[in-house]
């Protein structure tokens, strides 16, 4: 069987990338992941520097940009095998090329395996993904039969495949809101593939098979899943926010009969959260917290709600509401005024220790020397306003002392008590939508990811 000659799929003869344009194209990609704040950090490399023949079974599913991530990240060259529906466009081809790629067309699933086979057996690095697909690279269904397949083939086939060491891979590629920047590759412990063959009892086939079902409980062993208490709380807080969302539907809707008991989330959406926390863990961190943002935001709403429908009769009203807002208006600029003029007196009690909560003083002798400090304050501006302003300047400014300091005292009070309250209220309507939209956009990241699953599983939307 001939490969096809399409650009996108190379022959299995093809001889290995030159080192020089290798490490060229590498260093273009690195340049690329460091210009968008990208940083690479390998777990365990040092798992690979044995210059023997290296199978890296990503547990990710296959795509461009998680090769490249592979090849920036790994010192030791490595081949990635892709399907060539994955390489796009002329620049993509290039990189493939230059990297060199094994890319290949469903029809030509024999020449890829060929391919590898002579890759593998020049003691070289290849890597190749999991299939989350009907049909893997075999023709035939399961996660790491193709993996499999290549490594029992390699072993089995060349005198130098007996040393063919198999490295499940796992990947940590942050999307979304995200808060770590960092991709990670984790080199987990190999399998020497040589001890399967020998254990398995049958012929080729069986040997394949058993390897496959290893691989795919080494693949389920992602160092970067969720534990199990945490993704069984991730999928019932999934399952409230989808029950949330159909009682306010059917409540806009007084006509509709639906119930929602005995709602549920499907075995679908279970196993696909199963899936990902294997495949892409990075994928449900990022939708852990949006519904975490979400549910923030639902948090903070009841927390307002309670506190402004406990604040009394008054501040509920509307009228309440804006003769508070109107005074903490009008008022401001003589709570600035009051402030100026206590500037002083404030300074000194603080110096002096006078306004510390916790003192072995006794209270009535506390506020004696604080009556003091403050008359003696006001004393002392008095004389300063009448050296240069006069008697009757000093006259004018003598009673807007304490009755400024007073209303300082008052709008203190009323900016924490009752102003706080008022913008609550107003901005209540905003919460809400904001907390509607956290919502909306969660589930149409789940929406998302569960089209994409079942269009990688040939299932319809």
């Amino acid at each position: 069987m001939q490969v096809s000659t399409s650009s996108n799929a190379f022959p299995p003869d093809l001889p290995p990338a030159s080192p020089v344009i290798y490490r060229f194209w590498r260093g273009v990609v690195r340049l690329w992941f460091g210009l968008t704040f990208r940083k690479i950090r390998v777990l365990h490399e040092e798992r690979l520097k044995e210059p023997a023949p290296a199978l890296l079974l990503v547990s990710h599913p296959e795509s461009f940009l998680d090769a490249l991530t592979l090849v920036a990240g790994l010192e030791r060259p490595v081949r990635c095998l892709m399907p060539a529906r994955l390489v796009r466009g002329v620049f993509h081809t290039l990189l493939a090329r230059g990297l060199g790629m094994i890319t290949y067309l469903p029809e030509n699933r024999r020449s890829a395996l060929e391919a590898c086979r002579a890759i593998l057996a020049e003691n070289a690095a290849l890597a190749t993904f999991v299939e989350l697909g009907p049909l893997n690279l075999t023709g035939n269904t399961g996660l790491a039969t193709a993996a499999a397949s290549i490594a029992v083939d390699a072993a089995s086939r060349h005198s130098g495949g007996a040393g063919l060491r198999l490295f499940p891979v796992h990947l940590f590629l942050p999307v979304g809101h995200t808060r770590t920047k960092e991709l990670l590759i984790d080199i987990d412990q190999p399998d020497l593939v040589q001890d399967f063959i020998s254990r398995a009892v049958g012929g080729e086939q069986d040997q394949v098979q058993e390897l496959a079902r290893h691989l795919e409980k080494r693949c389920k062993e992602n160092s970067f899943r969720l534990q199990p208490a945490a993704l069984s709380e991730f999928l019932a807080d999934l399952e409230q926010a989808l029950r949330e969302g159909l009682q306010e539907e059917l409540n806009s809707h007084p006509a509709w009969k639906q119930k929602l008991e005995g709602f549920e989330l499907s075995r679908f959406v279970v196993q696909w959260a199963e899936q990902m926390n294997c495949s892409d863990p990075g994928l449900l961190v990022s939708l852990r917290e949006s519904l975490a943002a979400w549910r923030e935001a639902c948090r903070r709403g009841a927390l307002r709600r309670l506190e402004t429908e406990g604040a009394g009769a008054w501040l509920r009203g509307p009228l309440g509401r804006g003769v508070v807002l109107l005074e903490t208006v009008a008022g401001f600029p003589l709570a600035v005024y009051g402030l100026v003029n206590h500037l002083v007196p404030m300074a000194v009690l603080y110096w002096a220790g006078l306004l510390k909560k916790e003192s072995g003083q006794d209270k009535t002798t506390k506020w004696f020397w604080r009556g003091l400090v403050v008359l003696g304050c006001y004393a002392l501006q008095v004389l300063l306003v009448g050296r240069f302003w006069g008697r009757r300047g000093a006259g004018l400014y003598l009673p807007t002392l304490p009755l400024s300091g007073l209303y300082l005292w008052r709008y203190s009070w009323l900016m924490r008590h009752q102003t706080r309250i008022a913008f609550l209220s107003l901005n209540r309507s905003v919460e809400t939508t904001n907390a509607s939209r956290l919502r909306e956009d969660f589930l149409h990241e789940i929406n998302q990811a569960l089209d994409l699953h079942a269009e990688m599983l040939g299932l319809p939307h």
